[in-house]
């Protein structure tokens, strides 16, 4: 992405994408997707 190295640690890692298709966020593979982290996230 030019910004940040993220190497993809294991399946199911999760790359925030916003509206505009910028990185803004990671989260790991053990967080799970509707954790409140991603949930809020998605709902700015």
């Amino acid at each position: 992405n030019g910004k940040q190295d993220a190497p993809v640690t294991w399946n199911f890692q999760k790359f925030m994408i916003d509206e505009q298709g910028n990185w803004v966020g990671l989260a790991e593979p053990k967080i799970d997707p509707l954790s409140e982290t991603i949930v809020e996230w998605i709902e700015k």
